[in-house]
């Protein structure tokens, strides 16, 4: 009797095909889910003298739960029966199939004794497995390990069937979930060895860079950084109609995935159970992680008293916690018939293509379609290296106006809010921020004023009583330009508050230096020039210098030969500045810097 998995293959011809054999006892149901997932087609045995099983029914009802809809069924023991029993055994098998993917599939009579049947059977496996679609190669690799052991000489082997993805020799693997890394030292399969090996393939891989103790039946081997373990996945599961019971919310199961078994807690997400025969939307919370993809199908099991409730494919898996209240809606975007559809859901926020086409499943061609569709159509926004759904722009596009509205409120003097604050409350990267305001400024929803955004309509201006407050301020400070009085003395004195004297240094009217001194642009021009000149003739000048040829004080000489260390006119060397442009190049960044901006009126 089989108990675990057994591996074997046939040449029919200039093919082969490789063998999975799985254990048919309900004891060891949890060995036949390691084996069944990825296969193109089922041989399904059915010995003639005994007929149709409750095992093999449920068999049955797992093949129809993980999709496979083709196969062959091998009708053994021949020469034990007479013709009127084997009839009434096909008669019994026929119905059996009736209601699953396998009804009208070949039914073989064989006997490995009398060894007949035995090439109708093989001619039978070809032409079903002819009609199998080819492996699709999405750039992904992936191969759940079905054993792992190690052989003198070569160190540790995984073996496993490999989909959605070549491997070669040489190449680096990643072990999911315990996020180990390997190098692939050889490939074989079917005892040859191989440079590299295609999807679909039954494979054994020679890994170094790791030990076979540090591996187990369910983990996954995958290329780099191209599939993540997840805790939390969200399915449509079909419960089957020959459950016990409904499937109710926190209700504990077994999850079968690949070749992994993993307890999980359910979340019913459309009322509070899924009926026998009924299908309904669920969450399943992991024990421990598993490393899945969109599209993989899984079965789950209740462990007690063990039956196979259902299963269904994997819709996400990107962990979020969904409201109960719009879970469903979002999930239906996510599994949409159409691949532009799926990849248009994974838009709700900036993507790249490869990201959002990860989380809907596609493969290249499929991404690449989509993603050309979705532009062309409108219904996606390129952002540089990203795509935004044209719903999810709109969304980011009304903030930033809301955000900007409310800055001019709050205030009004202000050319707008500051371009990296708006960034940072989007927690967007530079690239796709910058993208996004250069489209909202050509569309005409937002202005880029310097280092700051506004609406287009915004326009700061002084009122008439600012203005009188700015005109003798602004007397106060010429009065001695090198020893103005301090912020706190103008706001005490003048009524020039910081509000407005921000609003004065974005329109070039002040230079705030740090948060104790302000100047004239003429006063800070006028002093860059003495500066300069003293470096041009000695080449130094300390403090006390510029103090004295500027007819300054130390309290404000410091503040401004900062200002000068800051924009790169000079550079502090011990106690004293020395020139880092050429006196004419300083000259003519100076001027820059004590220009009057025109950004704000």
């Amino acid at each position: 009797m089989t108990i675990d998995l057994g591996f074997a293959w046939l040449r029919s011809g200039g093919a082969e095909i490789g063998i999975v054999d799985v254990p048919g006892h309900q004891d060891f149901i949890r060995n036949m889910l390691a084996g069944v997932g990825p296969v193109d087609a089922v041989l399904l045995v059915i010995a003639l003298d005994e007929g149709v099983m409750p095992q093999t029914r449920e068999h049955l009802a797992i093949l129809g739960v993980l999709g496979v809809d083709r196969g062959v069924v091998a009708l053994t023991k021949r020469d034990l029966v007479d013709d009127e029993w084997a009839s009434l055994a096909r008669a019994d098998v026929a119905a059996a199939l009736r209601d699953t993917p396998l009804a009208g599939a070949p039914l073989v009579e064989v006997s490995a004794t009398a060894k007949t049947g035995l090439g109708e059977l093989v001619d039978a496996l070809e032409s079903v497995l002819e009609t199998a679609p080819v492996r699709r190669d999405v750039g992904r690799p992936r191969l759940a390990i079905d054993r792992a052991f190690t052989l003198t000489g070569f160190g540790t082997v995984v073996t496993g069937t490999l989909v959605d993805g070549a491997l070669a020799v040489g190449d680096e693997v990643e072990i999911l979930p315990r996020d180990g890394r390997a190098r692939v030292r050889g490939i074989q399969t079917h005892k040859r060895a191989l440079e590299a090996a295609t999807p679909g393939s039954r494979v054994a891989l020679n890994l170094t860079g790791i030990e076979k103790d540090q591996l187990e039946r369910g983990m996954v081997v995958v290329r780099p950084g191209s599939l993540s373990a997840v805790s939390v996945l969200s399915a449509r599961i079909a419960v089957l109609g020959s459950a016990s019971a409904p499937l109710t919310h926190d209700e504990t199961v077994k999850v079968h995935a690949g070749t992994a078994e993993i307890m999980a807690r359910v979340s019913v997400l459309e009322g509070a159970a899924i009926e026998p025969g009924a299908v309904g939307w669920a969450q399943l919370r992991l024990a421990a992680p598993l490393a899945v993809a969109v599209g993989d199908r899984f079965v789950i099991r209740r462990p007690s008293p063990p039956e196979t409730l259902g299963g269904g494919a994997v819709a996400d898996v990107t962990g979020e916690r969904l409201r109960r209240r719009e879970a469903v809606a979002v999930l239906e975007r996510r599994s949409a018939p159409t691949a532009a559809s799926r990849l248009l859901a994974a838009l709700d926020v900036p993507r790249s293509p490869e990201e959002a086409g990860a989380r809907s499943g596609l493969d290249a061609a499929e991404r690449e379609a989509a993603a050309r569709e979705l532009v062309a159509n409108g219904g996606a926004v390129p952002l540089g290296d990203a795509l935004l759904a044209r719903d999810a722009f709109e969304a980011l596009a009304t903030r930033i106006e809301r955000t900007l509205a409310a800055t001019h409120r709050r205030s009004p003097l202000r050319a707008g809010a500051p371009r990296e604050e708006i960034r940072s409350s989007l927690a967007l990267p530079p690239k796709r921020f910058g993208a996004l305001i250069e489209r909202l400024a050509r569309d005409g929803r937002v202005a880029e004023r310097g280092s700051a955004l506004a609406l287009p309509s915004h326009t700061p201006m002084l009122t008439a009583a600012q203005e009188a407050i700015w005109s003798r301020a602004r007397e106060a400070l010429a009065r001695e330009p090198l020893q103005p009085p301090s912020p706190a003395m103008l706001e005490s004195e003048y009524g020039l508050d910081r509000e407005l004297v921000a609003a004065l240094a974005e329109r070039g009217e002040l230079i705030r230096i740090g948060t104790e001194a302000v100047f004239l642009p003429d006063a800070v021009g006028r002093f860059a020039e003495a500066v300069v000149a003293e470096l041009a003739a000695t080449g130094r000048v300390t403090v006390a210098r510029a103090r004295d040829i500027t007819g300054s004080s130390r309290k404000h000489v410091l503040p401004l030969l900062g200002y000068l260390d800051d924009h790169g006119l000079t550079r502090r060397s011990g106690d004293d500045r020395i020139l880092v442009l050429a006196p004419e190049q300083a000259r003519e960044r100076i001027a820059t810097l004590t220009a009057r901006k025109k950004v704000a009126l």
